[in-house]
């Protein structure tokens, strides 16, 4: 996300064009990403709430720039969630409003891998957080919020015990990425050692011959099975590597962000890490 200039938004004010005023009394949450999205769809279950994501489906999160009509969303929204970090500093600049701004980075602890919620356990804590946020902002419906809460959080419990285990009692801990590598808190918290086309979430897309052959070299030296690729990907790495190795290519998805046919199909982010969890299954063996 890109910073949007300041003097924009002021010209946005004096245009008119952009009310930081609430039309109704209908709650209104606002988000940039899909897990931030779903968690509170879950939190928010029953309620008369308008919930909006700015990224939309199918939108490539690492090139989304911010429109005057999204800081007028977030201006005119009761309650605000975004990442936090270097790709939402944007945020600093939105006009003076009575939205509380939230971000997931204050809830789990800043981290140079913002993808947070990769890891159930953050997923929990963050579920939680939320959940005390949106009672802040609408107290006459705290017990509905804390109840789908309570519900919500024993399904990520059962994921977050799912992927101990899977760890636990794999033949091999070690994963290999043909793509950049968006899980370190995945890796973190149960345990996994990993290699990867890229550090972290680089912007690079293409893995030189060298950065290749490693790859390649670490599976057939320890024997690695599958290949993981990410949502959004072409594929042509972990194509490459899977030819010469006889690795199948398995999805891991990092749920930054979901495409239409995803997001209409109704995927969330249980199901997206369900999935995750059932190919490492088959990764470690």
């Amino acid at each position: 996300m890109k910073r949007i200039l300041p003097f924009l938004l002021v010209l946005c004010i004096l245009l008119g064009g952009c009310s930081t005023a609430k039309t109704n009394d209908k709650l209104k949450i606002t988000t940039t990403v899909f897990p931030a999205y779903d968690f509170l769809r879950e939190i928010a279950a029953g309620v008369d709430a308008e919930l909006n994501m700015l990224i939309a489906p199918g939108m490539e999160v690492h090139g989304f720039e911010t429109t005057l009509e999204d800081i007028a969303l977030v201006s005119s929204s009761d309650l605000f969630v975004c990442v936090g970090g270097e790709d939402d500093e944007w945020v600093e600049n939105i006009p003076e409003t009575e939205t509380k701004i939230v971000t997931l980075s204050s809830m789990v602890g800043p981290c140079e891998d913002d993808h947070y919620w990769t890891s159930p356990k953050n997923a929990i804590t963050i579920t939680e957080k939320l959940c005390e946020n949106l009672c802040d902002v609408d107290p006459e419906n705290a017990a509905t919020y804390k109840e789908n809460t309570q519900k919500y959080i024993e399904e990520l419990k059962k994921l977050d015990s799912g992927f101990a285990e899977t760890v636990k009692n794999g033949k091999t801990n070690t994963v290999v990425f043909a793509e950049r590598f968006p899980f370190y808190h995945m890796a973190n918290d149960y345990g996994l050692e990993y290699h990867s086309a890229f550090e972290g979430c680089s912007t690079e897309t293409e893995a030189g011959i060298k950065v290749i052959n490693q790859l390649i070299e670490t599976i057939e030296k320890e024997n690695i099975s599958v290949v993981f690729t990410i949502e959004f990907s072409d594929n042509t790495v972990a194509d490459r590597i899977s030819s010469e190795t006889g690795a199948q290519v398995l999805l891991m998805h990092s749920c930054h962000n979901v495409t239409e046919e995803e997001f209409e199909s109704g995927e969330t982010y249980l199901s997206l890490m369900t999935k995750n969890l059932e190919n490492l299954k088959i990764a470690l063996g």
